[in-house]
């Protein structure tokens, strides 16, 4: 898993060069800024596409390259590990420039090198689950929020969707990054090193009253919003590996979900918040599991020696779409919410990663290197009509819709570094909405 990632989201700075190559987990070509936080695997991203990330893919080959490290590292169990070199790129997890070259060696082992990658980054997967309505309100209706290095370290920022006000909302010697959205848009989760450990915090949405909610020497990520607001999913180590725990919005009654000495990351809420989705290597390899909202009843979903991760709920929870190397290369699948009839939806030698649904739940946006270099796709929710959005020689990525699904935000490197910019549905009038000499990242949930 490329983490981070989920994960997993929901970890330093690097640019990150990667080419694609063919790869057990994901192959890769990206740039971006990485932080290095030894996690379990992390797919995206994260998830999730990484700078130096770790995946957790079995059998992984990707080559990244990598200039900066961050702290904190920290080493956890499922094993596998995956190493990416990137010259810059997304927090978690969970991918930038055709001049990346990657190289993934997974072992069993797993150090997780999580960069502020958009999500968790790049691979550094941040599991920000769609709501069903996808309706923005409060603080942070038709705003951006996005992490920036444009002060000297990675802080939060957030913009009107034409680019316009960009306000800084963190300000600390530290990377504060993966900022996700409350459902009403009144607050923004994220993660901060400014305590000497990663962990979550919550701010108002014009970045007043920051509070940490989570408090321990372990490694805390991938906050994950429930939809009515009331809770907050994520990932942590506090208990000797990756599980997967849920507490009030407050901070309050923090509670273990899952409970095993294998990897669970990347949670992701189903639109009503009854089930939550996640990736575990519980069985012995990467598969897609879902128990019920307090951890009772999980369930395998995908069951095959292949790897399968980065699992999004349909904005009427009525299925899954996840990303998958069963059939030899990585491709983008849908099934039923309870498992049943698998489809894949791409079919070709390249890679395709991060599908994300548009907001009516009839397309789905994917980024794909089929044409040589990383560019943003978009396909009807069945598959069919792909049709490429972007078209520049350098990598486009990371996308988010606008609540209305007539525009998607994206993250390239077209103008020499990572910068946000949006276009509409059909790829025209693609727009720089950040515009300055440092990287900026969107992180999966960014747009509110």
């Amino acid at each position: 898993m490329n983490r981070g990632n989920g994960v997993v989201v929901t970890v330093l700075i690097l640019m990150i060069v990667v080419s694609l190559g063919s790869c057990s987990k994901k192959n890769i070509t990206i740039t971006e800024p990485v932080e290095i936080v030894t996690a379990t695997p992390i797919s995206t991203a994260t998830p999730t596409s990484i700078v130096t990330q770790v995946s957790t893919t079995p059998a992984l080959t990707v080559t990244q390259t990598s200039t900066a490290t961050a702290t904190p590292t920290s080493t956890t169990t499922p094993t596998n590990t995956v190493t990416n070199t990137a010259i810059n790129m997304i927090t978690n997890t969970p991918p930038e420039t055709p001049t990346d070259t990657a190289t993934n060696t997974v072992t069993n082992t797993i150090t997780d090198t999580t960069t502020l990658t958009p999500t968790d980054t790049m691979i550094n997967k941040t599991t920000n689950t769609p709501t069903s309505t996808a309706t923005p309100l409060g603080g942070g209706k038709g705003k951006i929020a996005f992490d920036s290095y444009r002060d000297g370290n990675y802080e939060i920022y957030v913009m009107d969707a034409n680019g316009s006000n960009p306000t800084r909302l963190t300000n600390n010697s530290v990377n504060d990054k993966n900022p996700v959205w409350s459902p009403d848009g009144s607050k923004i989760a994220f993660v901060s090193g400014r305590d000497g450990n990663y962990e979550i915090y919550v701010m108002n949405s014009d970045g007043s009253n920051p509070t940490r909610l989570t408090n321990n020497s372990a490694y805390d990520d991938y906050p994950s919003w429930s939809p009515d607001g009331s809770k907050i999913a994520f990932v942590s180590n506090r208990d000797g590996n990756y599980e997967i725990y849920v507490m009030n919005s407050d901070g309050s009654n923090p509670t273990r979900l899952t409970n095993n000495s294998a990897y669970d990351d990347y949670p992701s809420w189903s639109p009503d918040g009854s089930k939550i989705a996640f990736v575990s290597n519980r069985d012995g390899n990467y598969e897609i599991y879902v128990m019920n909202s307090d951890g009772s009843n999980p369930t395998r979903l995908t069951n095959n020696s292949a790897y399968d991760d980065y699992p999004s709920w349909s904005p009427d929870g009525s299925k899954i779409a996840f990303v998958s190397d069963r059939d030899g290369n990585w491709e983008i699948y849908v099934m039923d919410a309870n498992g049943s009839n698998p489809t894949r939806l791409t079919n070709n030698s390249a890679y395709d990663d991060y599908p994300s649904w548009s907001p009516d739940g009839s397309k789905i946006a994917f980024a794909s290197n089929r044409d040589g270099n990383w560019e943003i796709y978009v396909m009807d929710a069945n598959g069919s009509n792909p049709t490429r959005l972007t078209n520049k020689s350098a990598d486009d990525w990371f996308t988010a819709w606008s609540s209305d699904g007539s525009k998607i935000a994206f993250v390239s490197k077209r103008d020499g570094n990572y910068e946000i910019y949006v276009m509409n549905l059909d790829g025209s009038n693609p727009t720089n909405l950040t515009n300055n000499g440092a990287d900026d990242f969107l992180v999966r949930g960014g747009w509110k």
